[in-house]
């Protein structure tokens, strides 16, 4: 079987919570940043702009310095789905690619991808002035933009586009969805499960379809 680039979302795909940054959002008692989302979706505000407010609104909230401690304290309880690293190490065996290209936050994604074994992980980063969390980061997959991040590494990987399965489940994924040889849209999905080549309620389901 021809060699495959498999490439997770981690929100709402390798974990269940559909946003962890509204997993922090929550924690840190921030205002709702519905209107921030449309702003960007809109082209009025860049994504790093978006961290910048979202940053700002926790610390705003939560009334005093937010450290790393305190954003991995947050994520504490998130658990990585049933049979992801199975599902992975199944895929790795068989000479595919892994990884995981997120716009979730860095401090729960590395953890994901290190409890799940991906050979490549790529992810938006935080900023810290020692161990205090500041407005702002190092955007490196623009929710709009991971498209052509994903080209971009299947390109690197001498892969190609026609050979990468790439597995979400939001709405932000529909023109991943459309620009990829295989795409699988994972439960629940909403608007994205019409728009995906499979839809699948776990994980191992993907290892079934014959496409690995």
């Amino acid at each position: 079987m021809q060699r495959k680039l498999f490439v997770f979302d981690c929100d709402g795909v390798l974990i269940e919570n559909k946003s962890s940054w509204r997993i922090l959002h929550d924690y840190f008692g921030s205002r709702d940043n519905s209107y921030f989302a449309k702003l960007y979706e809109r082209g009025l505000i860049s994504y790093l702009d978006w961290m910048k407010i979202d940053i700002a609104l926790m610390i705003h909230s939560y009334g005093k310095p937010i450290t790393k401690r305190d954003i991995e304290k947050a994520f504490s309880t998130v658990k990585v789905r049933p049979g992801a690293r199975l599902v992975v190490e199944k895929l790795k065996d068989r000479g595919h690619v892994t990884t995981v290209v997120s716009s979730g936050v860095d401090v729960l994604v590395e953890r994901v991808c290190r409890e799940t074994g991906v050979d490549v992980c790529i992810y938006n980063e935080l900023l810290y002035n020692g161990e205090e969390v500041i407005p702002g980061g190092v955007a490196k997959v623009p929710l709009r933009e991971k498209k052509h991040v994903i080209e971009k590494l299947a390109r690197e990987l001498g892969l190609g586009l026609e050979n990468t399965v790439y597995i979400g489940d939001s709405e932000w994924d529909i023109e991943v969805f459309k620009s990829v040889g295989v795409s699988i849209a994972v439960e629940p999905c909403g608007e994205a499960c019409k728009h995906a080549s499979y839809v699948v309620r776990g994980l191992e389901e993907i290892l079934e379809l014959g496409i690995a």
